[in-house]
């Protein structure tokens, strides 16, 4: 099994989902250097990062994602650095009951970290083919020993177990500012993109957009290739309806867990109209979001795309806690 080489940076990164983090600490691995892991295990009152965020540290000091709001980040390094030296599991625990009384958190509660170095890099590899290949959900066992177990059972020695799941990725079919400005701001959030173009200008300057799989839609009727799965969102932005009704119904009939598209009330209700009168169900058609935003009635791209990411965001974040 092979994974992404690519170069990292040398200042900190701030990578924050599990899959990043794991490919990064592969990929220093890779190059010799020995790598820790802090993950947050407990937390009390208010907290930045959620039970189970992980940080990567390298017996040279460098770090890679965060745990805190940076109130705490730099004794983590020195923490990870001791465990490295040591080549021993430690917890650590900041704020309220923490023997660390020179660093108080400014939300005055409390935060635990337990810290792992060099763990089995089988285990990172099995992780991130489940997360970003497979696009499952997975649990992750931290045992009593320090080790990392893939889907513990009840007869493992665990004290903690997380639960992470795939990456947002967003499927967006369009023409125009509206589909690109939506495309760049979701990928500078992280979020997986594709792009379904019909004009080439369009399709011209997403070919500058790094990280951004780009189809050009060669008739009304082409239906893309596409294989969606329950963590993907699909949104529609065309400003008129010749392009719409297949790719309605083939996104309307797959696993997405979120299919919108732009316009007005009336153009929702058209378009639903259509949809029914061919075929598609009423549960389906109750699925369909429209017009898409938070925000209602945004006349810029750049206002619309964040009206709509935000949409999208609320709704993955209430299937991931419902999982």
């Amino acid at each position: 099994m092979s994974f992404d080489t690519r170069t990292l940076a040398s200042s900190d990164s701030y990578h924050e989902h599990i899959s990043d983090i794991f490919r990064d600490v592969l990929s220093l691995r890779k190059k010799g250097q020995r790598v820790a892991l802090a993950f947050v295990t407990e937390t009390e009152g208010g907290a930045v990062r959620a039970v189970g965020a992980a940080m990567a540290i390298t017996d040279t000091g460098e770090s890679y994602g965060y745990v805190s709001g940076g109130c705490i980040d730099a004794d983590v390094r020195l923490q990870a650095q001791s465990a490295l030296k040591s080549n021993q599991p430690k917890t650590v625990r900041y704020g309220k009951g923490s023997p660390f009384i020179d660093l108080p958190l400014p939300c005055g509660g409390a935060i635990e970290l337990t810290i792992l170095p060099d763990v089995d890099r089988q285990v990172l590899e099995q992780v991130v083919a489940r997360l970003d290949n497979a696009r499952e959900s997975c649990h992750l066992g931290i045992s009593d020993t320090g080790g990392l177990v893939l889907e513990p059972s009840d007869q493992d020695d665990i004290c903690h177990v997380f639960q992470y799941h795939p990456k947002l990725r967003l499927r967006i079919a369009g023409r125009g500012a509206d589909a690109l400005a939506l495309a760049r701001l979701a990928q500078a959030s992280g979020v997986g993109v594709s792009l379904h173009l019909v004009d080439e200008a369009d399709i011209e300057v997403a070919g500058s957009l790094a990280d951004i799989a780009t189809y050009k839609l060669a008739s009304s009727g082409h239906v893309p290739s596409w294989q969606d799965d329950c963590y993907t969102a699909f949104v529609l932005m065309f400003h008129g309806p010749d392009w719409e009704d297949h790719l309605l119904i083939h996104a309307l009939s797959g696993p997405c867990f979120f299919v919108g598209a732009v316009g007005s009330r009336r153009t929702q209700a058209a378009r639903k109209e259509r949809l029914r009168e061919a075929g598609v169900s009423a549960e389906d058609l109750e699925r369909l979001k429209g017009p898409i935003g938070l925000v209602p009635s945004m006349r810029d791209a750049s206002m619309l795309a964040i009206s709509a990411l935000s949409e999208i965001i609320s709704e993955y974040a209430g299937l991931v806690r419902h999982v």
